[in-house]
């Protein structure tokens, strides 16, 4: 990357250096903050430009378009429009000017993706796909079931400790993002499957004592990366699509099947623990089958 240590690769070094010290950002989101900016700068740096206070609004809708014209999807310009504001805000407050190119920046307007589910059938034959009584085929089996009746994210069920399940009274207790806890039915078939690994498969692989329900070949705590490769492994022994298929399709396939056979979204949304119910009702595409045979069987004229 050209450009030597003129003003605007210093105020990149500042600003990121500002997102990891200051406000703690994690080493994933610095690796594409930084990715993303330095694109910026490499086709600023090709016009001659090298301080701040030369970059106009029209160089920085040309670098977006350019981006576009590269084939970069609409997601990825919508998240540099963001990287780009932000770095313009603090080299404002740095440098103690007004004069922010990117303040009138509007990202893409993106396209609400449907998400991905199987069918009722398809979840049976994944479900099943973990045959035999060896610990870790246990393991699997009971992971499988517990992702697809709980709904809980991959995260949520890596992090999952004894003392938060209640299987007796039917419900485990998950701890989601921004730390909250909350609780979530469980039923009887998925129990039946994490007491048969508790009983008979994590005693086998446990080293030393430990809490987490889920653990490793080497009783450690189960990855989430681990668990990724599960799921895609029992789609491809089921005959499913596993390029298509990953733990949180399992999430989706419970907030899909739920609507279908009559839930209502705000059950659904608690149990899934979205804050807004605008997030679920991306579900609520599958209810039209549904609502569609009810007019059908109902409405006098549906003929």
């Amino acid at each position: 990357m050209g450009g030597g240590s003129c003003e605007l690769r210093l105020l990149l070094e500042a600003y990121l250096d500002y997102l990891r010290l200051e406000c703690g950002l994690a080493e994933n989101s610095l690796i594409a903050y930084r990715r993303d900016l330095e694109l910026l700068l490499e086709f600023l740096f090709l016009r001659g430009i090298f301080e701040s206070a030369r970059v106009q609004p029209d160089d920085l809708v040309d670098f977006l378009a350019a981006q576009r014209n590269a084939g970069i999807s609409a997601r990825s310009v919508a998240r540099r429009v963001s990287a780009l504001r932000m770095f313009f805000r603090f080299c404002g407050v740095e440098q103690r000017t007004d004069h922010d190119p990117a303040q009138h920046l509007q990202p893409p307007r993106l396209g609400q993706p449907l998400p991905d589910y199987l069918t009722e059938e398809h979840v049976e034959a994944l479900l099943n796909a973990p045959v035999g009584t060896q610990p870790l085929l246990l393991r699997d089996r009971a992971i499988l079931h517990t992702l697809y009746a709980t709904g809980a994210r991959v995260s949520e069920v890596c992090g999952l400790t004894l003392n938060r399940l209640h299987l007796d009274s039917g419900y485990l207790s998950v701890r989601g993002k921004g730390n909250k806890e909350r609780v979530v039915p469980i039923g009887a078939r998925a129990i039946e499957h994490v007491r048969g690994w508790l009983e008979r498969g994590r005693p086998a692989l446990l080293k030393r004592p430990g809490d987490f329900v889920y653990v490793s070949k080497s009783g450690r705590k189960l990855s989430r990366t681990r668990v990724w490769d599960l799921v895609k492994l029992y789609a491809r022994m089921a005959g499913l699509r596993s390029d298509d298929i990953h733990p949180h399709t399992l999430r989706h396939c419970f907030a899909t099947h739920m609507l279908e056979n009559g839930a209502d979204i705000r059950s659904v949304q608690e149990m899934l623990g979205h804050v807004s119910i605008s997030t679920t009702q991306i579900y609520t595409h599958v209810d039209q089958k549904r609502l569609r045979s009810v007019m059908q069987r109902f409405h006098p004229r549906a003929g």
